[in-house]
């Protein structure tokens, strides 16, 4: 019995790789499954082997004559996004991860001359292209560079996340870095044209909190505005390995 315990533990957590919390006893049914070492596999024709997202590999379930892999596992092999919302017990599969801007879990501070929580449109055309919403402060101007206490954005997003993908417009040439709430930085100084929308990925490493802060390049604006478009994002997917900044086309 207290092996057929111990195997049960395992079946539960390979098979979710989750998080689960506490599950109502009356949901779990008892099996007698084995880990089975001895099965290979090949995915698109090549040898493959299931790894967990700290890289060490995991053995398959065979129980009934059916074999089990994490369901994390595969997912990820195929490249599928996938979540799990412990109050409901719910996995989903290929559902947006993203949290905007616009989400009511983002809270915003700042530091900052002036700040602005911009809705109204017909200040938000940039670039060609329309948008809802943008945080909107005063960078500093007076060609100082970076020191303790540059102005700033502030975003808690609640939780942790892996990716921040900003858009960011300024009608003057800015320099920008993001930092996490420990003051690390999160990326090198980036450079921002002047009346040009740019879009950019950011690894958070986990972070809760990114810090957008900013600085006139040119000096020449006397109170430079820096717009963080509420159409950035955080996601728990990775950035792109050749993530760089971008000026998209019209959408």
């Amino acid at each position: 019995m207290k092996k057929s315990r111990v195997i049960l533990l395992l079946v539960v957590t390979a098979m979710l790789s989750l998080s689960t919390g506490a599950f109502a006893a009356s949901n779990l049914t008892e099996i007698k499954a084995y880990l089975n070492a001895g099965i290979q596999f090949r995915l698109d024709g090549k040898p493959w082997r299931p790894l967990d997202d700290n890289g060490k590999e995991v053995l398959p379930i065979t129980y009934n004559g059916t074999t089990y892999l994490p369901l994390r596992v595969v997912a990820n092999a195929f490249d599928i996004p996938i979540t799990w919302e412990g109050s409901t017990q719910t996995v989903g599969l290929r559902e947006s991860s993203n949290l905007t801007l616009y989400s009511k879990e983002v809270k915003v501070d700042n530091w900052s001359e002036k700040f602005y929580d911009v809705i109204d449109k017909k200040q938000l055309v940039f670039d060609d292209r329309q948008f809802d919403g943008a945080y909107a402060f005063t960078a500093e101007n007076v060609g100082l560079g970076w020191y303790e206490g540059s102005p700033h954005l502030k975003l808690d997003f609640g939780k942790k996340y892996n990716t921040l993908h900003l858009i960011l417009y300024s009608p003057s040439a800015m320099k920008i870095r993001v930092l996490n709430g420990s003051n690390q930085q999160l990326s090198e100084e980036i450079s921002l044209e002047a009346d040009k929308v740019t879009e950019l990925d950011v690894s958070l490493q986990g972070s809760q909190y990114a810090l957008v802060s900013a600085y006139d390049a040119d000096n020449k604006a006397e109170k430079p505005l820096l717009y963080v478009l509420k159409d950035s994002y955080v996601t728990t997917a990775a950035p792109p390995a050749s993530a760089s900044p971008s000026s998209p086309s019209p959408r």
